[in-house]
């Protein structure tokens, strides 16, 4: 039991009372109590004894791939893999613990491996297929044994890598990896999905997450996420091109579910860093090109692909990392009339595109500025990365994600990254709190986490206060997640 814990339960009338020194919200922090009964808060009021060190509104990712990741944690991962020698113990371990059909895995990252790997790593897997995504999920290797399965004529948009001899090294990026290959690789049935997706829900109570933003495909939220995930709220970004979806019959499907709630439809304007396939408007230092536009931005449809989606009364989201990537969207918001579109990543911007901004969000990823340094610092301004003060002076709205499975999903860590004081553009403890929890939920069209009389008792319990732990470089540790008044989470006496 922890002694700082208070809290009064009445069995009869299902009431609770919980103090605390520090109730924080995106507005401020003062000492408080969350009162609840039959899991709606009836009081806010302060009140004297023991009390839990503090409590924030619950946590909302509201970038994420869910049904990916919740295969991911299902699969070998090779993303604390420093050198080829990790990279092919682990494989070795993977192939004889999974010595049937397809091998999927993923994680590996080129820059923490020193080097990219290619078909030659994968030769100790036989010729059983084997498929490896990077870390950014832009990127795959595979074996000859897939190679030999593939159409690897060119593709718009997409790269099948040769070495210096013209060879296929096994390496496809982009749209190479996602429109030739995903379509040979055998996916789970929706009942092992919906499984893993439930044994993933805990793993997010534990970090404090009780609603997500989830980027999936039509027919996996039909088969997996609308027939109810228990325990989480779900917002759809669909990740779909084809113009016949039936987006009413979705509709009808998760209204069905008072979780789940369909708010937008996602392009992809560019790469990633670690592919260099991200758009910018200068060449790397290293000598790597400047990226290509993709999808509807390389087709110059962009702006009206988005007049589209706000037709449907949805959101238009777009995938934009570089410069040049982050210009053409938002370009294509202003051709379409559109002043509240979500840039998804927005992690290079010039200082000429910072006002045009304004009332758009930015749904950034503070976590992925660790993972990305190398590449960060191989760009030609590495100044214009990451720029959450700025953008936010500039009326930009902003919303922190993980992009799990990319990285853990973790708001914590991405408030500690985003208040970092050695850091130019760092912002303050409540901006970034309220980047993973009001501004997070409203973006995706989710309920305000804000604790409020008559609101949900939804709300975590940390051992600190994030305002003196995060700027000391120490995350607080979650005691206690809480949904709707139950316990989801860790324990209170």
């Amino acid at each position: 039991m922890n002694p700082h814990v208070s809290i009064v339960r009445s069995i009869m009338d299902q009431s609770c009372e919980l103090h605390t020194d520090v109730l924080l919200k995106p507005s401020g922090g003062e000492a408080g109590a969350v009162c609840w009964q039959n899991g709606v808060v009836t009081g806010l009021e302060s009140s004297q004894g023991k009390s839990v060190p503090c409590i924030v509104p619950a946590f909302v990712d509201p970038h994420v791939h869910l049904i990916l990741g919740a295969r991911q944690t299902q699969r070998p991962d090779f993303s604390n893999c420093r050198c080829r020698e990790d990279f092919l113990q682990c494989l070795e371990v993977a192939h004889r613990e999974r010595p049937d059909g397809w091998l999927i895995g993923g994680g590996w990252d080129a820059g923490r491996l020193g080097s990219t790997p290619d078909r030659s790593w994968l030769e100790g897997v036989g010729d059983r297929p084997c498929v490896l995504w990077s870390r950014d999920i832009h990127v795959a290797v595979v074996n000859d044994a897939v190679l030999s399965q593939l159409d690897v004529s060119p593709i718009d948009g997409g790269c099948f890598h040769r070495d210096d001899r013209g060879q296929l090294s096994g390496r496809l990026k982009e749209a190479a990896a996602w429109h030739r290959l995903n379509p040979l690789v055998p996916e789970p049935t929706a009942s092992e999905d919906r499984f893993f997706v439930e044994q993933t829900v805990p793993q997010l109570h534990a970090r404090g997450i009780l609603g997500v933003g989830a980027m999936e495909y039509f027919r996996h939220v039909e088969s997996v996420l609308a027939p109810h995930v228990e325990g989480i709220d779900l917002s759809i970004t669909l990740l779909d091109r084809s113009e016949e979806l039936n987006i009413h019959s979705l509709r009808s499907a998760l209204a069905k579910h008072a979780n789940l709630v369909l708010s937008g439809m996602k392009s992809f304007a560019d790469g990633t860093l670690g592919a260099r396939t991200a758009w910018m408007h200068t060449p790397w230092t290293d000598g790597s090109p400047q990226g290509w536009p993709l999808d509807h931005a390389a087709e110059g449809t962009l702006s009206s692909w988005a007049c589209s989606v706000r037709d449907e009364g949805l959101d238009p989201a777009v995938h934009a990392i570089g410069s040049a990537a982050v210009d053409a969207v938002l370009t294509a918001f202003e051709s379409a009339g559109i002043e509240s579109g979500r840039v998804e990543h927005a992690q290079f911007v010039r200082d000429d595109d910072l006002h045009r901004f304004k009332g758009h969000w930015c749904s950034m990823q503070p976590a992925h500025q660790v993972d990305d340094v190398r590449e960060i610092a191989t760009c030609a301004d590495p100044r214009l990365a990451f720029r959450y003060r700025s953008l936010a002076e500039a009326g930009g709205r902003l919303a922190f994600s993980s992009d799990w499975p990319v990285v853990e999903a973790d708001p914590l860590r991405a408030m500690l990254e985003s208040v970092c004081p050695d850091h130019s553009e760092s912002i303050d403890v409540i901006s970034s709190l309220e980047a993973v929890t009001t501004s997070a939920a409203r973006m995706v069209r989710l309920p305000d986490p804000t604790l409020r009389i008559g609101g949900p008792a939804s709300f975590v319990v940390l051992d600190e206060d994030p305002r003196e732990a995060l700027p000391r470089g120490r995350v607080p540790e979650i005691l206690a997640t809480v949904r709707q008044g139950q316990v989801v989470y860790g324990d209170l006496p």
